[in-house]
């Protein structure tokens, strides 16, 4: 209930402020070009709260701005009634799938065309491993291998990892929801259309994980919130029917940070499994836990500043944050509508072009996705790429020692590469609050009702009801901030065709979450106190293929993809 504008709050007070911010130039809002009295004629003050000039004073403190009295004055009957329109919007039915029909286009130079086809490496020879284990840890493609060929089953693969799952799930700490009964039958009927001819492609009969803010029919769709961990969705997301379509098995839903934010779920901390006196990191914490441990052969997780390319790292296997756009992200749980992207975390590269083709293309429900070339080639001839390596801001760029010292720039170099120093500039201040001001809106709902106080070690809350102290001007100064970062971003890129970087590529990370350009991060070994190394290749708008490629160079290479986690102690 609202409350009476003679007991009208502080806190009421800013926000109603803000509401005027962002309607001043509306028709029946703003002043009229007679001024004060000619407005109040249009608007009458006394249907608006009982605001004062020294009111909107005080309010200006919190914006920067420093309008005079007279010209508070003038617009004092359009705050006034302005602010009325809160209660109509609130008051509208607006569920959580409506998003604003402002599309986001990541702007700079791709490929034309569309289409995806693949070309992966072929698998000869291959027996069935006597461990299940071994089996375990085979790659997306010697699994297809084994399907097609009938050294193994669907079924008898997919019991395999729910009896994985079963066994180190809830160890981990990254297990959410097992989907048996949909994997079986999904399973049975990969079986049966294998045995009359019909193939779908390397991912049939192929179990995976999804994280678990993906709509999925007949199963809880819990965010990692504990008020939401018993919510339903009578649908699917677009990427669950995109799996479903290319034959894969879905056999569980996996952690996430609470409502994308982190490792910690409503159950705990997902843990790292290769030492689980760490977290997983996140958001997409289980999906990346679960394939490092072997759980299933690859699933699929989301990222918006990090939630693809901090988990993957921490758990030392292969993730893909794909170009903005290129999955649909209907049935979603959204945390930016103007940043959020879909992508797969698997063991290796080669594996990611393969989940990848699947899921990519557009989908009208998400007037945001694209249709976009991906052409898997993986014997890419580096030789023939224009790669640039990141370094920092102070770093001289004429200094190339780093190609000696970087051991997988020395590598790159080996195979053909000739990597140029390319110094990219950080995020200009205020531009990064595109995410925090979107995702308060998208839980505004929630953040003005009770079960925000169910929502336990998270900072969301805190940030959700900041943001909306956020003026819309600025929101959209901030937009047009990130149309510079852009430009500025393509300029420095040159003629690249990717970037390399170590580890998650330092600010680029942030940087290239707002361009949205796509990047891969692989493992790399470890450093002297055994903590995790990585390289991170990034790319041009639509450029995952070229990016893959050359990070399937690079695992080739160095072998670190094949290395497991001991769950020994589990």
């Amino acid at each position: 209930m609202s409350a009476p504008a003679d007991s009208l709050t502080r806190q009421e007070f800013l926000a109603t402020v803000l509401f005027a911010a962002a309607t001043a130039g509306l028709p029946g809002v703003a002043a009229a070009a007679g001024g004060a009295k000619a407005q109040e004629q249009l608007q009458p003050r006394e249907q608006g709260p009982s605001l004062t000039v020294e009111d909107l004073k005080t309010a200006q403190k919190l914006w920067g701005l420093s309008f005079t009295d007279p010209q508070l004055e003038a617009i004092l009957g359009a705050v006034r009634n302005g602010s009325r329109n809160y209660e109509s919007l609130r008051g509208l039915p607006i569920s959580y799938q409506i998003e604003p029909p402002t599309v986001f286009r990541p702007t700079g130079r791709m490929p034309r065309g569309s289409g995806a086809s693949l070309r992966p490496t072929p698998v000869r020879g291959l027996k069935l491993p006597q461990k299940e284990e071994d089996v375990a840890f085979l790659s997306v493609r010697e699994l297809a291998f084994l399907i097609r060929s009938k050294r193994i089953s669907s079924r008898e693969l997919t019991k395999l990892f729910l009896s994985r799952m079963k066994a180190y799930g809830e160890k981990l700490l990254c297990l959410v929801s097992l989907t048996e009964e949909r994997a079986l039958a999904a399973a049975k009927q990969a079986d049966e259309e294998l045995a009359r001819g019909r193939y779908r492609g390397p991912l049939h009969g192929v179990p995976c994980g999804i994280k678990d803010l993906f709509a999925t029919r007949g199963y809880p769709t819990s965010w990692g919130s504990e008020p939401h961990k018993s919510q339903r969705f009578e649908y699917d997301a677009a990427v669950v029917e995109k799996l479903e379509s290319a034959g894969a098995v879905i056999v569980a839903k996996l952690s996430l940070g609470a409502l994308a934010q982190g490792d910690v779920w409503f159950k705990g901390r997902t843990k790292n499994p290769w030492n689980r006196e760490q977290g997983s990191s996140g958001s997409s914490a289980g999906s990346a836990c679960a394939t490092a441990a072997g759980l299933v052969p690859f699933t699929i997780g989301t990222e918006t500043l990090g939630s693809i390319m901090s988990p993957s790292h921490q758990c030392r296997v292969t993730g893909l944050r794909p170009t903005y756009g290129r999955a649909s992200r209907f049935g979603a749980m959204a945390v930016s509508w103007t940043m959020d992207k879909i992508g797969p975390i698997c063991r290796n590269a080669e594996d990611c072009a393969i989940v990848f083709a699947a899921i990519q293309g557009a989908d009208p429900r998400d007037p945001s996705s694209v249709d976009a070339p991906f052409h898997w080639r993986p014997n890419l001839d580096l030789a023939k790429l224009k790669v640039g390596f990141l370094i920092g801001a102070n770093d001289d760029p004429k200094d190339v020692s780093r190609l000696e010292k970087d051991d997988y720039l020395r590598l790159l170099v080996s195979m053909g590469a000739k990597p140029t120093p390319v110094r990219i500039d950080p995020v200009p201040p205020g531009v990064g609050s595109v995410l925090s001001v979107e995702a308060a809106a998208a839980f505004d709902d929630f953040t003005r009702g009770p079960a925000i106080e169910e929502l336990k070690n998270s900072s969301w809350p805190n940030t959700y009801r900041s943001n909306r102290f956020v003026p819309a001007v600025e929101y959209l100064q901030a937009m047009r901030g990130r149309t510079l970062l852009m430009r500025r971003f393509e300029e420095q890129l040159g003629e690249l065709d990717l970037l390399v970087a170590n580890e998650r590529g330092a600010h680029t990370l942030f940087v290239t979450n707002l361009t949205g350009h796509p990047q891969v991060l692989v493992p790399n070994g470890t450093d002297e106190q055994g903590r995790p190394r990585s390289v991170s290749f990034i790319g041009r708008l639509h450029g995952e293929a070229v990016i893959l490629a050359a990070a399937h160079r690079l695992q080739l290479a160095t072998g670190f993809h094949s290395k497991r986690p001991d769950l020994s102690g589990l």
